[in-house]
């Protein structure tokens, strides 16, 4: 997978965003854009880590761990020091088998079942399947996947899209190609 993170232009102007302090914003972005960061969105971050990479000391990072945990963004687990972003799933898709495979095989490393627990609820609630089959534990659920539903098309971001489309006007530009090649043929037989 991918060794960067993508930030999207409107983080800026998103409503939390602007009404949080700049140290608050700045704290955001790091969570989502560290070196710890996973295609799940959970993933093991101690704060010796944050302090050392932010430079913030160790009672500010437990204020932002605390105030993002309060903002319903963070779930942050104290036994296995991961952390799970809420919205991750949100702004990065499940739908590629290649980003499932390697989602799964993240899953199966996490110690915190109630993060996975967390995230899987978010998968469903966006209509992801993932294969639970390889991870050891027992929540309760009873089969190998979440149940499939239909992807929400009011999410923001519809990768694929644009290329599909992108197809289908070249599609109609090489049929209007070969009606004007007709016409000017005939035409020049009508000559």
């Amino acid at each position: 997978m991918a060794v960067y993170r993508h930030i999207h232009i409107d983080y800026w102007q998103d409503g939390f965003v602007l009404d949080l302090t700049p140290e608050e914003k700045y704290f955001y972005i790091y969570l989502m854009t560290n070196s710890k960061t996973s295609q799940c969105g959970i993933y093991e971050l101690h704060r010796r880590i944050i302090e050392t990479e932010t430079g913030y000391n160790r009672e500010t990072v437990e204020k932002l761990l605390n105030r993002f945990g309060e903002y319903e963004k963070i779930v942050y687990c104290e036994e296995t020091q991961e952390i799970f972003l809420k919205n991750w799933i949100k702004h990065n898709k499940v739908v590629s088998p290649k980003v499932k495979k390697c989602i799964e095989k993240e899953l199966s490393n996490i110690k915190s079942k109630e993060l996975i627990n967390l995230f899987l609820n978010e998968c469903d609630r966006y209509g992801y399947s993932i294969d639970t089959s390889n991870i050891n534990f027992d929540m309760g659920i009873d089969s190998v996947s979440i149940p499939t539903s239909i992807v929400d098309d009011s999410l923001e971001y519809d990768y694929g899209e644009k290329e599909k489309e992108k197809q289908k006007e070249k599609e109609n530009d090489s049929k209007y190609v070969d009606e004007d090649k007709k016409y000017f043929n005939e035409s020049l037989n009508n000559i």
